[in-house]
């Protein structure tokens, strides 16, 4: 729109000023005249500002009158009725968008809350009125209040949402919620609560299969073996049958060792943390291990303990004994079989600020990056046939994670073909008793 009415105002008044003050110097008061023409513009003016002001306040309180102002108050009533019309239609749209949204999150079966910097409920669906227990009394209130569980209070104040927070209803025993957070805007957080009592059912269910089929293996693995060694103390056996005894034999402590590992497994999937608490001196328990892979390994390996001799853990001794154990006899199971390359296995410490570290390096032939992320799943091989030939189970390393879950910890794994690997367990400081 091309503006005229300042330039045109100004205009006039400068002609009008010229005259006055022509026609007053005629009659030798020019000084009178150009006062006056400036004292009556600047009334004026002040006049239709005083307009303007109170048309703009009566439509800022939604009373939108006429336009009926000219000049440049005028075209500003325009501009003030031109933006109040976007302001309107950007604000109907965005009502739309947030009802469409609203509607939609009203048909999710999963429920959905909105909560401020603060950790305060703003908005939340249908599902969370069933689900949580939310009213409409709880609006604005800490959803820690809400939600009255340990976990969850320390879960989300902790502000670490890398994983979800799966946990028994604390309104409705047996039923189960996954809770996910999705911080966004300036410290804002959209919390998402899933009902999972189905899967969690599952999985129980599995987990007791597990355990009752590996326990009921165990006598008759027991039976079996015991038979095969009686047979093999025979005398004069013939030699197909003693190869076949022989097989045997060594097909059943495969089968023995892997159902130990599976009831290790269940043991530590379904027990509750344990409360019991050794203080473990690492370096020796990492020379106990060393000498059990001495006895197992066919040659020479170079064993290096490099680890702090002053570190104590925190722990479970029995459940850090296996963890390490797996580590260290994997490592001695696939360290370098090269004869001008002697086989090493290096177990050391470091200490951080926020934790410590615990290393199992070994170089032997690495592993594809590729299968690194499958690594700690049940049964996973990189090389089925190197994997069953060795004796190993596919169990290890599933055990070691979950011994780190109970302590609070976590593993790492980092590898590369044709340069060994090293399997990194990383405790909370809190964990350390004593470090020099």
């Amino acid at each position: 729109m091309h503006r005229k009415s300042l330039s045109t105002e100004l205009r006039w008044f400068f002609v009008c000023f010229i005259a006055i003050v022509f026609v007053g110097a005629s009659f030798d008061f020019w000084r009178e005249a150009a006062l006056i023409t400036v004292s009556a513009y600047l009334i004026w003016h002040i006049s239709r500002l005083s307009k303007l002001e109170d048309w703009v306040y009566r439509a800022r309180n939604g009373s939108i009158d006429p336009n009926n102002l000219s000049g440049v108050t005028g075209e500003i009533a325009e501009d003030v009725l031109l933006l109040t019309q976007r302001h309107s239609k950007e604000k109907a749209r965005l009502q739309t968008v947030v009802t469409r949204i609203q509607e939609m999150t009203t048909a999710l079966t999963d429920s959905v809350i909105l909560a401020d910097s603060r950790g305060h409920t703003e908005w939340w669906n249908n599902a969370a009125t069933h689900m949580i227990g939310l009213q409409e009394i709880d609006l604005g209130h800490p959803l820690t209040n809400i939600v009255r569980d340990p976990r969850f209070q320390q879960y989300f104040d902790a502000q670490n949402y890398d994983e979800p927070l799966e946990m028994e209803s604390f309104r409705n025993g047996g039923r189960h919620l996954l809770f996910e957070v999705h911080p966004y805007g300036n410290g804002e957080r959209l919390i998402t609560v899933r009902d999972v009592t189905r899967v969690a059912k599952l999985e129980h269910m599995r987990r007791d299969f597990v355990a009752n089929v590996s326990h009921e293996l165990r006598t008759p693995l027991t039976v079996i073996r015991g038979y095969v060694e009686t047979l093999q103390s025979l005398p004069s056996l013939n030699p197909t049958l003693e190869k076949a005894l022989k097989q045997m034999e060594q097909q059943g402590l495969r089968m023995t060792s892997l159902v130990n590992d599976l009831i290790v497994l269940t043991k530590l999937e379904t027990d509750d943390r344990s409360t019991q608490s050794d203080n473990v001196k690492v370096r020796d328990l990492v020379d106990l291990i060393f000498n059990d892979g001495r006895a197992v390994s066919d040659s020479e390996h170079n064993y290096i303990n490099d680890v702090d001799p002053s570190l104590l853990l925190r722990g479970n001794e029995k459940e850090l004994r296996s963890a390490f154990s797996n580590l260290i006899i994997n490592a001695v199971k696939y360290a370098s079989n090269d004869s001008q390359v002697p086989a090493r296995i290096r177990v050391y410490s470091e200490l951080s600020d926020t934790k410590i570290r615990l290393s199992v390096e070994d170089n032997g032939a690495g592993i594809d990056p590729k299968h690194i992320p499958r690594l700690t799943e049940r049964f996973y091989r990189v090389d089925a046939g190197r994997s069953s030939s060795a004796g190993g189970t596919g169990l290890g390393l599933a055990i070691v994670k979950h011994v780190l879950i109970r302590h609070d910890a976590h593993l790492n794994i980092t590898s590369k073909l044709g340069s060994g690997s090293t399997f990194t367990c990383e405790f909370p400081k809190e964990r350390i008793v004593n470090s020099v």
